[in-house]
């Protein structure tokens, strides 16, 4: 059972990183396309890091899932699911509430996937273990 819960957060984190990449995709995208004060939403600088942020809570979440990968059918293996876990659950819940906020109310309406994707990225943080048991299970075993 551990070992089919350890993989299958692998394959959850592939897709969270795919819901993750999309939003950075439609949020860059509206960023520069929609404009404020006559200039696009991308020349402001608190927004240029708030797009930054999200680009590397995606990142994080990438390379875990490159560890993850790597440690299949070792003994560190379940250990780094865990940890992918909690990532997963960190950067999802932070990409898709950025990914909202950027948009602002159309963020969350049917006309765009953002509310779609950031639905999704919550429920992958609910399944197989929360974020917290998992950090638990990672405590004790250090």
């Amino acid at each position: 059972l551990r070992q089919s819960v350890s993989e299958s957060l692998l394959l959850m984190a592939a897709e969270s990183l795919g819901c993750i990449d999309s939003l950075l995709s439609v949020s860059g995208e509206y960023l520069v396309t929609r404009k404020q004060f006559g200039m696009p939403l991308a020349a402001f600088q608190a927004l240029q890091h708030r797009f930054a942020d999200m680009f590397i809570a995606g990142e994080k979440l990438r390379s875990l899932l490159w560890a993850a990968f790597q440690q299949q059918g070792r003994e560190g293996f379940h250990r780094a699911a865990a940890q992918l876990k909690v990532q997963l659950a960190e950067s999802g819940r932070y990409v898709g509430q950025q990914a909202v906020q950027l948009h602002g109310g159309i963020g969350m309406t049917d006309e765009l996937n953002v509310g779609a994707y950031f639905k999704r990225l919550t429920l992958m943080e609910l399944l197989a273990g929360q974020r917290d048991d998992h950090l638990a299970g990672l405590a004790l075993a250090s």
